[in-house]
């Protein structure tokens, strides 16, 4: 076999294997691959996600920056009002969690100055179950204090790499 051929033939199996991974059989209804920007006590939003519960949906995501942060996926719409309140400067009545399943707060990274956030393994697709519309929130405020910030403080960049895929049914 010439070198042409090879690198054809190992081309193709690498890109057939990252559809595999991608998880073939759904349907890509929202991705996202930027850097964000958000200032001290607010929160960078992807928001009217679809609900991808039936026939089933998955969602992946990574979120890395240099310095901490929360990532909140809520699945209530009620609970990210309230949340929204709150990052709008509100008092709102109550600051309840938003899904524990999805959400985490950003933790170093291989002892590096690198935080990040991720679905489980490292950003693998994870199913989900729970019904829609959804709400992805890259988080620097002090919502349920779980990671403080100053209000003078650094403003936070970050990379958001999102993935929300719809189930095909079976034909």
């Amino acid at each position: 076999m010439n070198r042409r051929s090879v690198l054809r033939t190992v081309g193709a199996g690498l890109a057939t294997a990252g559809t595999g991974c991608l998880g073939t059989g759904g349907e890509v209804v929202v991705s996202v691959q930027q850097d964000v920007h958000v200032d001290p006590g607010r929160a960078w939003m992807e928001t009217g996600i679809p609900d991808v519960s039936d026939p089933g949906g998955a969602l992946r995501y990574i979120v890395r920056a240099q310095q901490p942060f929360d990532v909140y996926f809520f699945t209530d719409e009620a609970a990210f009002e309230q949340y929204k309140a709150y990052i709008q400067g509100r008092e709102p009545t109550e600051t309840p969690p938003a899904n524990p399943e999805y959400s985490q707060t950003a933790l170093p990274k291989d002892g590096g100055d690198l935080y990040e956030a991720s679905t489980d393994d490292g950003g693998a697709r994870e199913p989900l179950e729970a019904t829609g519309p959804y709400y992805f929130v890259v988080d620097h405020s002090n919502y349920r204090m779980e990671t403080r910030v100053d209000e003078f403080g650094e403003a936070l960049t970050a990379f958001v790499d999102l993935t929300i895929i719809r189930d095909r049914l079976p034909f």
